[in-house]
Formats: structure tokens, sequence, C-alpha cells
């Protein structure tokens, strides 16, 4: 309501300066014609005008502003594998019983390029990882993934994640894992059905968390090239990544 008035306020200030200046015109230079020559000569333009103040202008600050949400988002998604992002992968890689299919295109280096990053995002997209719980220590899984529960409920609230599609759908595949083993007693003599079950939900999260890492390290070296390097060393897919323990 107070902006609404403080426009007005702004709008009858413009009017009256304009007035006062077009009667000062007058009084200096007494030619009623001329003014009304360069009036409507610059009503001739004013749609001109609107275009270029209205509609370009607009989509430049939009542009810009979008801009910046992305690089706030990108903040977000760089806290996110900082925190339990990386550590998930570590977590849910023994579970995929096929990685050495693709491990070997995930093994960055310096002279990795945009386009390379893309082909790699692709590449885990079109992957067909295979996951099998039958050897996994599922009571053990699940105390790490419920650790991961208060942080993906604080990443929700997070209103920049309606710019970032594929993060926000990695968050729920993520928060959906985890809320199937939460519901969940116990977990030995677990009926086929379950297993199954919580297969295919791993195997989605996984996907997506792989995918979004590949963007993430993309990032991490155009703009943060320490922190890229430290990432390389972390490679969860790198035969010399550093093992990630909790503090």
């Amino acid at each position: 309501m107070k902006r609404l008035r403080f426009n007005h306020v702004i709008i009858i200030i413009l009017i009256v300066v304009s007035i006062a200046m077009f009667f000062l015109q007058q009084l200096f230079f007494h030619d009623l014609h001329e003014s009304g020559f360069l009036f409507f000569q610059d009503l001739i333009f004013l749609p001109i005008h609107i275009i270029l103040v209205t509609f370009l202008l607009d989509r430049i600050i939009y542009a810009r502003e979008k801009h910046e949400r992305l690089e706030q988002m990108n903040i977000v998604i760089g806290a996110f594998f900082s925190e339990i992002g990386t550590q998930a992968l570590e977590i849910m890689r023994p579970a995929v019983i096929n990685l050495d299919g693709i491990s070997k295109t995930l093994e960055m280096n310096p002279k990795w390029t945009d386009q390379t990053f893309a082909d790699a995002a692709q590449t885990v997209k079109a992957f067909d990882f295979k996951v099998s719980l039958d050897s996994i220590d599922l009571e053990r899984l699940n105390g790490d993934l419920s650790r991961m529960k208060p942080y993906l409920l604080q990443l929700f609230a997070n209103p920049g994640l309606l710019e970032h599609d594929t993060f926000t759908d990695m968050l729920w595949a993520m928060f959906h894992l985890v809320d199937e083993f939460d519901s969940r007693d116990r977990y030995d003599n677990l009926p086929e059905t379950d297993i199954i079950h919580l297969q295919g939900d791993l195997d989605r999260a996984y996907t997506a968390l792989v995918y979004e890492w590949v963007f993430y390290m993309k990032h991490l070296k155009v703009r943060y090239p320490y922190l890229w390097s430290l990432g390389v060393r972390k490679n969860p897919f790198a035969n010399n990544s550093i093992t990630i323990t909790e503090a």
C-alpha cells in the first residue's frame, strides 16, 4: 500500500514538472504552434519509446536477475554436495554393481571442456545403473541416509529451487529414497517386492545425483579452480579419490 502511494506521488510530481516546463517554454518563446508540433512529434515515437523501455530494458533486467538467481542457486548446489551430496554418492556406491561401465567416463582431468562435461552428463543420463541390495547392510544404509533428511528438508524451503528443475527432481528422488527407508521398521527378511522397490528408488536417486554432480564439477572448474582440484581428488569414480568419512 505504501509503495502504491509512493508511485502515485511520483506520477503527480512528474506531471506537474511537465506542465511547469510547458508554461516556462511559452513564457520565454511564445510559440504555441511549435510546441504543439513538437508534442505530436513526440507522440509519433512514443510507441517506440515504450518498446525500448518496457520490453527491451525489462528483458535485460530480467536476464540479469535470472543470472544472479542462478549464481545463488549454484552456491546452494555447491553447499549441497559439500555437505551431503558427495557423501551420498559414496554411501550408495556399494549398491551399484556395474560402475565399471561408466567410471572411466567420469574420471575428470584439467583437459575437460564444456563439451566433455555435456557428453559425460548425457552418458550418465543414458546409462543403465544396475542396483542390488543383496550384499548391503540395509540398517546401516538407512542410518546414513536418515542423517541427510534434515538438510534435504532445509533445501526445499529455498525458493531458488524453482529455477533449477533437474536439481529439484534430484532432491525429490533423494527425499523419497530416505522416506522409503524410514518407513520400514526392520530390514531383515524383507519381501522381494520391497527389495525391488527400494532398488528402483535407489537407482533413480543415484542416477539423478550423478547427473547433477557432473554439472556441479563443471561449475567448479569454471568458477573455482581450487575447489575443482579438491573435487577431482575426491572424485568417487576415480581410483585415486580420497575416501570421505564423517566428521
